[in-house]
């Protein structure tokens, strides 16, 4: 006996492959007829689905690009997209659903959520080419909805296009106002940062005047004439020292002379006189200089204002006492000179020019008060010009920053009325949801081919297996191989020919029965189909 793990089979030629088939036709056949028969009845067991189209075109705005300027950033797809998320919600799907009746068979077994995600698998929505117009392609879109009634087909994808539309309407609306609430709240919010701006470099401007950065220039010229005037004032008040100078000497002339005349108590009452009035001029002078170096609350300055009323007064006093007269001296000299009306003359003149003195210095101490604040401001400057200009540029940003806001606004507002008017960019109809002529699914011309096509690669399979496992000699070749012997001549295989007769006859029964009963049961099928469309 020969061992089959150790003896290999010989390879095939062309003349064992046709004995394989002949020995194993019946293997063949029979598992592609019965793809053919299985595919058949499968292909026309199918529920028919109709497949209905419309077709949506994107309408460019009727203005021009300028004018209709869009608010939002979002194309055609996004959009498109969009508006699917909101078709193939739940709420949608479930109102449709409930409207047409549609899978009533499918709710009675299945959960509402796969329902709606099979209904959601049969609805078609994607961008496409709409056509061309002004010399660029518009964009569409197609939806479409399969379903086995064509009529719930095409009435399910009018829906679905009137949803677009209204959802196209609607949230071009909605997303036109968000819009347009942001821009205005942005312009209000723009509108408060400038008030503050401006605000603040108000304050600023109120708290340093006269020493902002424009105006150096003015107070330059400011303090130029200051010192102009201040010059002019010492040039005064020189004349008027040295006019001091000379009526004191005159005074002290005319003294001599009338103290030659004048009587020993008018004497002595005039040179008390005359020292308080020394003392007073000096006492003013002093006054004055304090005042050009410190303010009026200066405790020595006080006190010098004191002591001068007090002098005042006590010359007031004394010039009101009139000294007594010698007769026999006035008799004697008084007709001669009149040297007490000199004095008197001379003594007007020096109030005068002291007079005039004290309003020079006055004016000498406000000019150099004046310039010791516009030297303030200068020293001012340098620490506060930084903090200005980052004020002034703050209010300019915020004033740009309104500006486009505003600019934006308004924009809104043409946007929010060119889609009133339906101007804007806009959802066409370009086909209605048609009617569906034939099914679109399954494809019976496709399925029963393949179902064949299948069977017969079982039956190569089947017969492949039978091969592998059947090791009997099956011909001369097999026996000269596996022998090693000479072959001298074959005996063929002899049977009763009853026997073969009636294996024919049931073989050729077997046959017929099989092919009759997969026609009926195709005939079936394809009847049940086409009895039931009816």
């Amino acid at each position: 006996m020969l061992d089959p793990l150790s003896t290999p089979r010989r390879p095939y030629d062309f003349g064992d492959y046709v004995d394989i088939i002949r020995r194993n036709i019946g293997w063949l056949i029979a598992p592609t007829f019965l793809g053919l028969v299985v595919s058949t009845v499968v292909a026309f067991m199918m529920t028919d689905s109709y497949y209905s189209e419309a077709r949506i075109r994107v309408v460019p705005e009727q203005l021009a690009p300028d004018l209709a300027a869009k608010l939002t950033s979002q194309d055609v797809a996004d959009r498109i997209n969009s508006m699917a998320q909101s078709i193939l919600s739940r709420n949608a799907l479930s109102g449709i659903i409930n409207t047409y009746g549609l899978y009533k068979k499918e709710l009675k077994k299945e959960p509402l959520e796969d329902v709606l995600d099979e209904m959601r698998r049969s609805i078609v929505i994607r961008p496409t080419e709409g056509g061309i117009a002004g010399g660029r392609i518009l964009p569409a879109m197609i939806v479409a909805f399969v379903y086995p009634d064509k009529y719930v087909a095409q009435k399910v994808c009018q829906d679905l296009v009137t949803r677009f539309m209204n959802s196209s309407s609607a949230e071009t609306a909605e997303s036109q106002q968000a819009a347009y609430q942001f821009l205005k709240d942005e312009a209000d919010h723009a509108k408060q940062d400038l008030d503050q701006a401006e605000n603040k470099l108000a304050e600023y401007r109120e708290k340093n005047a006269g020493r902002l950065p424009e105006e150096m220039q003015m107070n330059m010229s400011q303090m130029g004439a200051l010192s102009g005037r201040l010059d002019s004032l010492n040039g005064q008040a020189f004349r008027l020292n040295e006019q001091r100078m000379m009526l004191e000497n005159d005074l002290r002339v005319a003294k001599e002379r009338a103290s030659q005349i004048q009587s020993p108590a008018v004497i002595t009452h005039n040179a008390k006189l005359n020292g308080l009035d020394q003392q007073i001029e000096n006492l003013e002078n002093d006054i004055l200089s304090m005042q050009e170096r410190y303010t009026d609350d200066y405790p020595d300055l006080q006190t010098a204002r004191d002591r001068l009323a007090f002098l005042k007064k006590q010359r007031d006093s004394l010039a009101k006492v009139v000294p007594k007269t010698d007769p026999a001296f006035d008799a004697k000299y008084g007709q001669k000179f009149d040297a007490q009306t000199i004095v008197d003359q001379i003594q007007l003149q020096l109030k005068a020019n002291q007079m005039e003195l004290q309003a020079i210095n006055r004016d000498m101490g406000s000019v150099n008060k004046a310039l010791r604040s516009y030297q303030a401001r200068f020293e001012n400057v340098p620490a506060g010009e930084k903090e200005y200009s980052d004020l002034q540029r703050d209010r300019d940003l915020a004033k740009q920053h309104y500006l486009d806001s505003q600019a934006k606004l308004q924009r809104a507002v043409l946007a929010n009325h060119i889609d009133e008017r339906k101007q804007g960019e806009t959802l066409e109809v370009i086909d209605q949801a048609s009617l569906p002529p034939a099914p679109f699914a399954p494809n019976r011309l496709k399925i029963v081919p393949v179902g064949g096509v299948v069977g017969f690669l079982l039956g190569l399979v089947i017969v492949a297996f039978r091969e592998f496992k059947d090791m009997s000699l099956k011909n001369l070749k097999d026996a000269r191989l596996y022998t090693q012997l000479t072959i001298l001549g074959s005996i063929p295989l002899l049977e009763n020919d009853v026997v073969v007769q009636r294996r024919k006859q049931m073989m050729w029964v077997g046959w017929a029965t099989a092919t009759i009963a997969g026609l009926a049961i195709v005939a079936g099928s394809v009847a049940h189909y086409y009895l039931g469309r009816g």
